[in-house]
C-alpha cells in the first residue's frame, strides 16, 4: 500500500505527463485552430484543477498553503470556462498565460514553505519557470494560432517535464539504476 506522500508524487508526476504529452500534441498536430487549442488548454485547466483540489485536500502541507492551492485551483476552473467559451488568440494567450502564472507562483511557494516537501527545490524550480512561461505568453503578441500553439505547445513540454522530475522521476529512474527498490545512494551532494 502506498502512502499519502507516494500517492502525491504520483499524481504530480502524472499530471507532468500530461502536461508533457498535452504539448508535443500542440506542437505535432496538423491545422490546429483556435478551437482545438482552446479545447486542449481547457482540458489541461480542468487536469491542473483536479491536481490542485487533491493536493489542497490531501497533500501535507500547512493549512495557509492548502487555501492558496485551493484558490488556485478555483482560478484554474475558472479560466477553464473561459477558454471553453472561446475567443481570439490574444485572449486565449491571456487566460493560459494567467493559468500559468498563478499556478507557478502557488507551487513555488508550496516547495519554498513546506519543509517536509522532497525536494522542495525542484518544486520551487518548477514553479518558477511555470510562472516565467505564463507572464511571457501574456506579454508576448501573437497574431496566429500557430505561433501560440508553438509558444504553449513548447511551454507545457518544459512544465511536463519538470513535474515529472518534481513528481520524483528522476529519483525514481535513479534508484532503478542503482539496483536499490527503497532509497536513493547517499552522495556528498545528499547530505546536505
Amino acid at each position: 500500500m502506498t502512502s499519502g506522500a507516494d500517492r502525491t508524487r504520483i499524481v504530480i508526476a502524472v499530471a507532468g505527463g500530461c502536461s508533457f504529452v498535452l504539448g508535443l500534441a500542440l506542437l505535432l498536430w496538423p491545422g490546429r485552430d483556435a478551437s482545438i487549442l482552446a479545447m486542449m488548454f481547457g482540458i489541461w485547466l480542468i487536469l491542473s484543477t483536479a491536481v490542485q483540489v487533491y493536493l489542497a485536500m490531501v497533500a501535507r502541507i500547512a493549512f495557509p498553503l492548502r487555501v492558496l492551492v485551493l484558490i488556485s485551483a478555483v482560478l484554474a476552473g475558472i479560466l477553464a470556462g473561459l477558454v471553453f467559451a472561446g475567443g481570439t488568440v490574444e485572449l486565449l494567450a491571456l487566460w493560459i498565460g494567467m493559468g500559468w502564472a498563478v499556478s507557478g507562483v502557488v507551487q513555488a511557494l508550496v516547495g519554498a514553505w513546506d519543509t517536509g516537501l522532497d525536494d522542495g527545490w525542484m518544486h520551487e524550480v518548477c514553479g518558477l519557470v511555470t510562472t516565467a512561461l505564463g507572464i511571457a505568453v501574456v506579454a508576448m503578441t501573437f497574431r496566429t494560432v500557430t505561433g501560440l500553439a508553438t509558444m504553449t505547445g513548447t511551454g507545457l513540454v518544459v512544465i511536463g517535464v519538470l513535474e515529472m522530475l518534481a513528481g520524483g522521476l528522476g529519483r525514481a529512474a535513479l534508484r532503478a539504476s542503482h539496483g536499490t527498490p527503497t532509497e536513493a545512494p547517499r552522495t556528498a551532494w545528499t547530505e546536505f
